[in-house]
């Protein structure tokens, strides 16, 4: 995540009183309801490629947001398939697929000498 850009971090406290800081990253909304998907605050700058995601329920109320835990397992993985694609842009893997793959010159040159 860029300096520029304000990453909104959420402190949760887990069941043995231990606090741990959370970065929001997007909401999934689908047809049993709206989740908010966190990740690690220390794995933020890391490999994206190993970024642990955590989904809870997301509901507002007057006195802010609550966060419930999802324990459906089924729900959480389409969840998570849900939030990669919103993270991680179709249009990104296109372009860095584009970048790894030779020019249209650069196939027909390898398919020529491969018939040689």
């Amino acid at each position: 995540m860029s300096e520029e850009e304000e990453a909104e971090v959420i402190t949760m406290v887990d069941e043995n009183g231990v606090e741990k800081d959370f970065v929001f990253l997007t909401l999934v909304e689908m047809e049993e309801g709206t989740f908010a998907v966190l990740a690690p605050k220390e794995q933020i700058d890391g490999d994206e490629a190993d970024l642990e995601l955590y989904a809870f329920r997301y509901t507002e109320n007057d006195d802010g947001v609550d966060l419930d835990a999802v324990e459906d397992d089924d729900l959480l993985n389409r969840i998570y398939a849900e939030a990669e694609a919103i993270l991680f842009d179709a249009d990104e893997f296109e372009d860095a697929y584009d970048d790894e793959t030779p020019d249209d010159g650069e196939e027909e040159a390898e398919a020529e000498e491969e018939e040689a």
